[in-house]
């Protein structure tokens, strides 16, 4: 026995409007906004051309999102959506009470609430003169249309994007896109992403340079220089392989550094193995603006990069900072003591992983730790310390309200180390030490759960586990 669905009522009228095309669009003011846009979707997605060119025409919505389309990737309700559009463009005469401004292709957002200004070439009635208003009078103003897109190649179909372009290329005087996070890897070409976006308004920018030569190098930073909103930069992957030259080094990073600083609105730094930037960060962060998030990973830091982070303005109200897989061996640990000082009141995210940080270096810096009041996420994994450096360390950090914490294994849990790889976890060292940090924690009392890190496996100490 089987069972069909019963259509709902919403269902019903969306089928009655768009299966009787020969008759007149109801007044779609009227219907309730989730009605309105699943009614302009089973238009598009259904190739109702002709009923979509009469929706479009009397759209009560100032923004109407389409990021169906994005995810189904359907060239022919894409080219439906643009039939409709286009009737609207290419006719003489435009409708007055012309309402939609924008088509929102991205994923999870909400149309900018800017659609209360007239669009641009409007008529306006205090600006001309009788003369003009006369005649603005007779004719309707050809209507604009904002189209906001994301370009991430994981999310947006190329050949999409090829027919939107296409369109949008036909159409350009009255069409505009605005992209606010763009992604380019090493399939980056600077003609097609600027026939597409105005740099000038993109926001985040995400860059993967793995295999970029030195022409995409260059042109890159070029592009760079354009984009004075710029608020999130993720920049990784640039391989030491591409210049052997230190000449080369030093010219790309003072060409870099040089765009960046015109950043004015940066918030977030993300900066995953870029071998350019050792020694250089005195050079880019010099915006007095105040970022953020800072993340440097992978990234060959000198002492100096610190003493420079410990000092700038860029650096006074971090909220997250991540410095990991680089050395820390042979520095000293006063300027990242400095710096954690300095930000004690706003720091909520600490990472310092795989940095090489000695027992001398850990202890000078935990008084400071002790200090970072808002300090909710904090990790120490992938450093070889003693137990005695893991116990001063977690007794400065008892009192902070983390609620993760992520605290390397001990080196009294190892057979041995052999260099710089740590062999396997013995299992009667590590439940000794696990023994004496039960008793540590019974002695602190922690207001987090602790949780302890091996290559091996993982030793989590909760709040009730050690509550008396």
């Amino acid at each position: 026995m089987s069972f069909q669905t019963v259509p709902t009522l919403q269902d019903l009228v969306i089928q009655n409007i768009l299966h009787n095309e020969a008759l007149p669009i109801p007044n779609l003011e009227y219907l309730p906004r989730v009605l309105i846009l699943q009614l302009y979707k089973e238009a598009i997605m259904g190739g109702h051309k002709e009923m979509l060119k009469k929706m479009v025409v009397s759209c009560p919505l100032a923004c109407l999102h389409v990021d169906y389309l994005v995810e189904t990737g359907d060239l022919t309700a894409l080219r439906t959506l643009l039939y409709g559009l286009s009737s609207l463009y290419f006719n003489k005469v435009h409708p007055r009470n012309w309402k939609l401004k924008a088509i929102d292709f991205r994923m999870n957002q909400d149309c900018p609430n800017q659609w209360s200004t007239a669009p641009p070439g409007a008529c306006s009635q205090e600006a001309t003169s009788p003369k003009e208003r006369e005649k603005c009078s007779q004719r309707a103003v050809k209507p604009h249309l904002k189209i906001f897109i994301e370009l991430c190649p994981d999310t947006v179909f190329l050949r999409l994007l090829f027919v939107l372009i296409e369109w949008v290329m036909e159409v350009r005087r009255v069409v505009r896109m605005y992209c606010k996070k763009l992604q380019v890897g090493d399939y980056f070409s600077e003609y097609e992403v600027q026939r597409i976006v105005s740099f000038y308004y993109v926001q985040e920018l995400e860059v993967n340079a793995d295999h970029w030569s030195l022409e995409i190098m260059f042109r890159f930073c070029f592009i760079l220089s354009k984009m004075r909103n710029l608020r999130v930069l993720h920049f990784s992957n640039m391989s030491p392989q591409v210049f052997t030259k230190r000449s080369k080094n030093r010219w790309y990073s003072h060409r870099y550094s040089f765009q960046l600083r015109k950043v004015k609105n940066l918030r977030e730094l993300y900066v995953n193995n870029v071998f350019f930037l050792c020694g250089t960060l005195h050079k880019i962060l010099l915006s007095q603006t105040p970022l953020k998030t800072l993340s440097l990973r992978g990234c060959p830091l000198k002492e100096k990069d610190l003493k420079h982070l410990s000092m700038c303005p860029s650096t006074d109200q971090l909220k997250c900072l991540e410095l990991s897989s680089f050395s820390m061996q042979r520095m000293s640990p006063e300027p990242l003591r400095v710096l954690l000082e300095k930000v004690a009141h706003t720091l909520e995210t600490l990472v310092l992983e795989f940095c090489e940080i000695t027992e001398s270096q850990l202890n000078a810096i935990s008084p400071a730790l002790g200090h970072c009041s808002q300090l909710k996420t904090f990790s120490f994994c992938g450093n070889q310390i003693p137990l005695t450096a893991l116990k001063n360390l977690l007794s400065h950090t008892a009192s902070l309200p983390l609620e993760q914490a992520k605290y390397p294994a001990p080196l009294e849990s190892f057979n041995e180390i052999l260099g710089d790889f740590w062999t396997g976890i013995d299992p009667m060292k590590f439940d000794q030490v696990r023994k004496e940090l039960i008793q540590l924690v019974k002695d602190i009392r922690p207001v987090h759960d602790i949780q302890i890190y091996s290559y091996d496996c993982i030793l989590h100490l909760k709040r009730t586990d050690f509550i008396a």
